[in-house]
């Protein structure tokens, strides 16, 4: 499959702008996406003829944009991941949202440069002879279960990450901690920092980076609390900290809590990436996305 081209009909609302003039009150691309698209072979084509982004549209006229699947701020990757399928939410052209199993390390690191999600999505890529590389749109960590959104080109994953800033991307997630939350509904504020000379671990830390948790509690049970969550900012740890730092880590977490395990709990941070709104980069569709519960979390209260 060859380049990813948006062909967009021209409204009456949009006559006599420039084709720039369109990009950015309508697609929301920025100087630099706009400089790139002007030097780019067939970047911009109106009505199947290249053109500049100084040409004025007329209603009736269809602009294509050529998209760039492969780039520089792309990742580069082997795709020999052991074959494991990904586990599908949803596809279209400028997405591929997948659910990732706890255990699985999002992208290439020290000591894990092939069995990752990332290769996994580009061995997929590959295989349907996509062409289009690695852009992941907020990662997990590497015992998180659940949603995760790669870009298929630099526009959408430019305007993905527009969206996170602004809060238009919502993800929910769910976590089981320990002990009862009082009260069952609140907001953690704490600024989060590194601890020290650690390269894994985090604290909260008044001279850290801002950070919000929001949290709801569903269901309680021997002790633990099954939690509903939400995130401003997405620090790196930022819900096992909070919660950590609210005396309520969560269960199993090595490294913030006791990683502690029973036979109903998972060996690992008991967190997993529930739920995912956004709009469609291009459309505007809003879409709802829900990744399958993990076995503990089905154990715990079934939702």
């Amino acid at each position: 499959m060859g380049d990813r081209i948006l062909r967009i009909r021209i409204e009456k609302k949009d006559e006599n702008l420039t084709v720039e003039q369109y990009l950015k009150k309508n697609l929301e691309f920025s100087k630099k996406q706009i400089s790139r698209l002007k030097f780019r072979e067939d970047g911009i084509r109106v009505d199947d003829v290249r053109q500049r982004v100084t040409k004025r549209l007329r209603e009736g006229e269809y602009l294509e944009i050529l998209l760039e699947s492969c780039g520089k701020d792309a990742l580069q990757l082997e795709t020999d991941s052991g074959r494991q399928k990904l586990y599908i939410l949803y596809e279209d052209a400028d997405l591929l949202i997948v659910r990732k199993p706890s255990g699985l390390v999002c992208h290439p690191s020290h000591g894990h440069y092939q069995d990752t999600l990332a290769n996994q999505a580009a061995a997929y890529g590959r295989e349907r002879r996509e062409n289009w590389t690695v852009r992941i749109i907020g990662r997990l960590d590497k015992d998180t279960s659940g949603i995760v959104v790669f870009a298929k080109n630099a526009e959408a994953a430019a305007l993905l990450a527009r969206q996170r800033e602004r809060g238009i991307m919502k993800k929910t997630y769910l976590a089981l901690v320990e002990g009862k939350l009082r009260p069952s509904r609140g907001c953690i504020e704490k600024p989060i920092a590194r601890n020290g000379e650690s390269l894994m671990k985090m604290r909260t830390d008044g001279a850290g980076k801002s950070a919000k948790t929001w949290y709801q509690v569903v269901e309680e049970e021997d002790g633990q609390s099954l939690v509903q969550v939400q995130i401003e900012h997405g620090r790196t740890h930022q819900i096992r900290v909070h919660m950590a730092s609210a005396g309520h880590p969560l269960v199993g977490d090595p490294l913030y809590g006791t990683g502690n395990s029973s036979a109903d709990d998972p060996g690992c941070a008991s967190l997993h990436a529930w739920k995912l709104e956004l709009s469609q980069p291009f459309t505007g569709k809003r879409l709802l996305i829900e990744a399958p519960l993990p076995e503990w979390c089905r154990k715990f209260c079934p939702i």
